[in-house]
């Protein structure tokens, strides 16, 4: 592989404020020319903004960095020409045909496409017959290609890549990965985010960070060598109810679900039960153990703790018991000519966790659109809460309860502010409102910050929040758009505890994710494939149709029959 110093990054004592914020504390590290580093992290814990200080976009308060063997301060205008960098948003212009999009980045820097385009061609051959499309139009992958060929047409020494999977399907950030390692053999020196604990291990070394500090640098493999406990797994028919009565165990020190087990750890070395297997940590357990304490949300005053349900609910859940909320029969959309849906059909079971998944571009969207009321379909049936979703929307929409990726939160006012707003929205009496907001930030353990202006409120605690505002009118369904995308592996798995607890009280859970460990933890899995169901059953029974270790291995397995791009 070809190495050259001019490739190499050197960070020493770098801190970052905004007002009383503390973004980045001390960071040091460096990267040897040729490696590809990844830093690793949930959203705020300072990966953007240390990007932006590398790649000369904005001035730390205090320490130095070079790139390139320039630094990043007084010698800017240099650097710029040696380093491609893809924002976490691609900074594409939508407007412009993924062509033009090209050729602009070029004439920036005073080079053309035929230039370069042998250090593109890989990637961009792949969307190539689609240059006359405007960017506005690409699906997820598409923008992520593009994006990255645009980075790279003046033939960067350092690449910075943003979070660049965020938001995309497995299957996508498979293939993403592979041009990483291409472009890694051509000399390149990568450095490139990640709340995704599982790419972790295709990088050189990796930095985990977290609230603006280095937990740890290393190799995956020398990190997952650190870890400094036995770790088991165990399973039962009924994990949550499990969950709940081991953090009850005074020999416990910690558990937590991870897909379709429970990882634990003793305060004593061994296990009491044979029931516990030992296993190799990953990753995504070495996070979990190093970032302390263990909410990573916890401010003094606070609390988050766990509250079992008094009705279990688990991969068990028996559908013969519950009645539908939802019924879809040969539900199309059609735009034009394009039929985004395709004569799709299923039911939904009151209290049942239900995964909606399938590769951008497969329809979920739309799909989710029509379910909540906000787009007729073409033709076909769908039932939504006992209400034609094509001919009683509003009905549908004041009895479900809905939460996307962004949290849909009004960041400046106060935590009870939202609450009492969005039931008012939801059509709640006034005489119900104060007191639920009461009884509800108490279960949250919010009270301390009923005050609070949701803006100064930590990522985790305005998920919860955000989750417990679209639950507040006591929906007979709630609609999640990817809730958990971009947050720490705590606060995921704290976050389902939640989706649990509102199962066990009968309101329906219907849930996309990217991750697809997540997929373990609901009742039952739906994937599309170009607007059409092509699998549909409980986690364990896809495995085993599909002869797959994982859900991640299922995925794949259909979305890469998709033809759509």
């Amino acid at each position: 592989m070809a190495k050259s110093d001019s490739g190499a990054i050197s960070v020493n004592h770098i801190s970052k404020r905004f007002g009383e914020f503390p973004a980045l504390k001390d960071i040091s590290f460096d990267v040897p020319a040729g490696e590809l580093f990844g830093l690793i992290g949930p959203d705020g814990a300072g990966k953007t903004t240390l990007f932006r200080i590398l790649t000369s976009l904005l001035v730390a308060d205090s320490g130095t960095a070079q790139v390139a063997g320039l630094d990043v301060v007084t010698g800017f205008k240099e650097l710029r020409n040696k380093i491609g960098y893809m924002p976490g948003k691609f900074s594409l212009y939508q407007d412009l045909t993924m062509e033009e999009n090209l050729q602009f980045f070029a004439s920036i820097f005073n080079t053309t496409v035929e230039e370069n385009y042998r250090l593109i061609q890989a990637i961009y051959c792949q969307i190539e017959p689609f240059k006359q499309r405007r960017a506005g139009k690409l699906s997820g992958g598409m923008k992520q290609k593009l994006a990255l060929s645009c980075a790279l047409i003046h033939k960067p020494v350092v690449l910075f890549l943003d979070e660049p999977t965020t938001g995309v399907d497995p299957v996508s950030r498979k293939e993403f990965w592979e041009m990483l390692r291409d472009l890694k053999r051509e000399g390149i020196t990568i450095v490139v985010s990640t709340p995704y604990m599982d790419e972790a291990n295709l990088c050189d070394r990796i930095a985990l960070i977290q609230h603006g500090e280095i937990l740890s640098i290393e190799t995956p493999a020398k990190i997952v060598e650190q870890f400094p406990k036995k770790l088991y797994q165990v399973e039962s028919n009924d994990n949550f109810s499990l969950l709940g009565e081991l953090r009850s165990n005074p020999n416990v020190e910690s558990v937590y679900m991870f897909g379709e087990v429970l990882h634990v750890m003793f305060k004593g070395e061994d296990a009491p039960s044979p029931a516990f297997t030992e296993i190799t940590p990953t990753i995504e357990d070495c996070f979990i153990k190093i970032a302390s304490p263990p909410d990573p949300s916890h401010r003094e005053g606070a609390q988050s703790e766990y509250k079992p349900t008094q009705k279990p609910l688990n991969q068990t859940f028996s559908r013969r018991d519950s009645g539908a909320v939802i019924e879809v029969h040969d539900l199309t959309k059609r735009f034009g000519n394009f039929t985004a849906v395709d004569h799709i059909r299923f039911s939904v079971a009151k209290g049942e966790i239900f995964g909606f998944l399938g590769a951008n571009g497969a329809g979920k969207t739309t799909a989710m659109r029509m379910l909540c009321g906000l787009s007729k379909p073409t033709s076909g049936k769908g039932f939504v809460a006992g209400y034609d979703i094509a001919k009683q929307s509003e009905q549908v929409k004041r009895n479900i309860g809905y939460m996307s990726q962004k949290f849909s939160l009004y960041e400046d006012l106060k935590v009870w502010e939202n609450m009492r707003l969005f039931a008012g929205i939801y059509g709640m009496p006034d005489k119900q409102i104060l007191p639920k907001i009461e009884i509800t930030l108490s279960e949250l353990g919010l009270m301390a910050e009923k005050n609070t202006l949701v803006k100064a409120l930590p990522l985790g605690w305005k998920q919860k929040l955000a989750f417990s505002i679209a639950i507040f009118h006591e929906p007979q369904i709630v609609f999640l758009d990817e809730p958990t995308g971009g947050v720490d592996p705590i606060t995921r798995r704290q976050f389902w505890e939640l989706i649990y607890e509102a199962a066990s009280r009968d309101i329906t859970v219907f849930v996309t994710t990217h991750y697809m460990d997540e997929a373990e933890y609901c009742n039952r899995v739906s994937i599309m494939v170009d607007g059409r169901i092509d699998a549909l059953d409980t986690p364990k029974n896809l495995r085993q149709q599909f002869q797959a270790e994982n859900m991640d291995e299922v995925f794949r397995k259909l979305a890469r029959k998709a033809t759509r791009t």
